[in-house]
């Protein structure tokens, strides 16, 4: 009798086991799917995005700080319209006391110009808008313009872009014009000449074609996922205390690259003759004038003697601006006086440009340091210390 009441009481622990496993494990497969739905799918359609663990668990990455500054009642005109081009521009503005200082400018050709993180979903508009949160900027003073070829992006900003209180924002739409060079593709050698010369156009059109009274211009990546606290800040009260500085970058580092964007640097500078390949001093310096015959040797001798960004900081404050020949635009800072007076990124190679050929340097951002430089107030020059971007891991 003994044996047999342990018996039934073991059958009734097994079954009881067996039916807590039945029950538990869909509670748990039920609880792994909704995270991982929750972790691939964007539910939130605002500016503040649900992207990794971290900022999934941790609650919304950033929160914009100044609603007490926006009247309510505030009133908008909005319109929309085909520009004699065939761009397709829609504009919303605040009606009263609209007088922005910053112009924040950003190209995207599609959705892949987002971009995204390792262990993250791919980004969108939303966390463009999430990462201009994050700067801390006043967004009644500031005005937004972006453009892509893309009508389902241009859809999106149109939505997107209602929520924030931006004094101004420009939105375009302007379909592919030429070959159209893959994304994965943009970094290869046989692509970069064309890709950047399309690019300075497109850089060109979209900051001429939004500039108004602002004082300040600031190009942004669509690839760029994080900035350091104050960078905009930073940039801007360094041009409003040096007449001399009219165009910035920083450092721009990837998770496993500590700097990402090589067209950013400084020439080392140097008095006496260069030793070439075989031993003997060169008979030229590409600081001087460059032959015809000297155009390959003149490639090789910049690729010598550039000096990047993340050795021209070291040991620097943040406080600190250090002089550099060429910039990317993975964060770049324009004087708007400088556009005015005509400065803009060359479509072509101009460093070394002659009436018979194209330059050997100087293409797109890397080009208009070299054009600036001829004109007063352009110099250019890079932040020192913590000042920083990061760029996404994944095209």
């Amino acid at each position: 009798m003994e044996t047999f009441t342990r018996f039934s009481n073991l059958h009734r622990l097994n079954k009881s086991n067996r039916f807590s496993s039945f029950r538990l494990g869909p509670i748990i497969a039920a609880v792994f799917f909704t995270l991982l739905l929750f972790y691939t799918t964007e539910f939130r359609r605002r500016s503040w995005s649900c992207k990794t663990w971290a900022t999934c668990l941790g609650g919304r990455s950033h929160s914009y700080k100044h609603w007490d500054d926006v009247d309510p009642e505030l009133r908008i005109d909005v319109f929309e319209k085909t520009l004699h081009d065939g761009t397709l521009l829609f504009h919303r503005q605040t009606v009263e006391n609209s007088s922005p200082e910053i112009l924040i400018l950003v190209l995207a050709q599609d959705a892949h110009s987002w971009s995204k993180d390792y262990l993250s979903t791919r980004r969108n508009i939303y966390d463009f808008l999430d990462l201009l949160v994050s700067t801390n900027l006043d967004f009644t003073k500031v005005t937004l313009g972006f453009m892509t070829s893309s009508r389902e992006e241009y859809d999106k900003a149109v939505k997107a872009t209602e929520r924030l209180p931006f004094a101004r924002v420009a939105l375009y739409f302007r379909e592919e014009q030429g070959p159209k060079i893959p994304y994965t593709d943009r970094h290869k050698p046989h692509a970069q000449r064309q890709r950047r010369a399309r690019m300075a156009s497109l850089r060109n059109y979209l900051m001429l074609r939004t500039l108004r009274d602002e004082q300040h211009l600031v190009w942004v990546d669509a690839d760029v996922v994080e900035m350091s606290p104050g960078i905009v800040q930073t940039m801007t009260r360094h041009a409003e205390k040096h007449k001399g500085v009219g165009i910035m970058t920083a450092l721009c580092t990837q998770t496993r690259t500590h700097n990402y964007d090589k067209n950013a640097w400084a020439f080392k500078r140097r008095v006496d003759g260069l030793d070439s390949d075989d031993g003997n001093q060169t008979k030229f310096d590409i600081m001087g004038p460059i032959g015809d015959d000297q155009l390959n040797a003149a490639v090789h001798q910049l690729g010598e003697r550039r000096v990047y960004v993340n050795e021209l900081i070291e040991n620097t404050h943040d406080d600190d601006l250090l002089h550099v020949d060429s910039v990317g635009a993975t964060i770049l800072y324009i004087r708007a006086h400088l556009v005015r007076q005509g400065i803009s990124f060359p479509a072509s190679n101009v460093v070394g440009t002659t009436w018979s050929h194209d330059g050997w340097s100087g293409i797109e951002a890397e080009g208009i340091c070299y054009v600036a430089s001829q004109i007063e107030g352009g110099g250019c020059f890079v932040l020192g210390g913590g000042h920083h971007v990061r760029h996404a891991d994944v095209s």
